[in-house]
């Protein structure tokens, strides 16, 4: 498997057009915009905390789901005001350093899941998941159930890290949507879950 090399860099241009205006809606003054050099800092950090986990956790993506990455480049952009999502890839630069290894890792398997190469970039990757585990679910909960089984597979399992996946499950008690999807994967079981998965994108590859 081919690993893409992964970019993680603070975003100052994304600052200056998305960061700073929302702090200026939002923040009670200029003190909640940290500079450029402390988000660089930050930036540096969480390289230094992902960087031995890196080759780890993408080849174990690939193994648990039989998918590789379609982007043989992928860039995390750090900037304020932001959370996480996954396209573009973002993270903000409110998680402490060992956090954010779990926020990518989440991140990076939704880019796994819906841009590889062995299924088209305009499948509609929801309407299959609805098909695999019920359209009883909201959106945000339907996408978060692969995530979630790849997740734990791949620290309970491959780097022999559970208590990342207890960690992840705890803070998403407070989340409905995220919450729900971890209770279908206790329920359903993430071996279960992933086996599932690996049919349908061997289906889909066929196609």
């Amino acid at each position: 498997m081919k690993y893409p090399e992964i970019r993680i860099r603070y975003n100052q241009l994304f600052t200056d057009q998305i960061s700073r205006p929302l702090n200026e809606l939002w923040g009670e003054d200029e003190s909640s915009m940290l500079g450029p050099e402390g988000c660089e800092k930050i930036a540096e950090s969480y390289r230094n905390a992902w960087q031995p986990y890196e080759k780890k956790i993408i080849k174990a993506m690939g193994n648990t789901l039989g998918l590789s990455f379609r982007q043989n480049i992928i860039d995390v952009h750090i900037a304020p005001w932001m959370h996480a999502f996954s396209d573009p890839m973002m993270v903000g630069i409110i998680f402490k350093p060992d956090r954010f290894v779990e926020i990518l890792t989440h991140e990076m398997l939704h880019r796994l899941l819906t841009d590889n190469n062995e299924s088209s970039y305009d499948t509609e990757y929801t309407d299959e998941w609805a098909k695999l585990f019920g359209s009883e679910h909201s959106w945000n909960t339907l996408v978060h159930i692969p995530v979630h089984a790849v997740f734990q597979a791949i620290f309970d399992n491959k780097l022999q890290e559970p208590e990342r996946t207890k960690h992840d499950k705890k803070i998403c008690e407070r989340l409905p949507d995220y919450n729900a999807a971890w209770k279908y994967v206790e329920k359903a079981g993430y071996k279960e879950i992933i086996e599932k998965l690996r049919e349908s994108y061997k289906k889909l590859s066929e196609s």
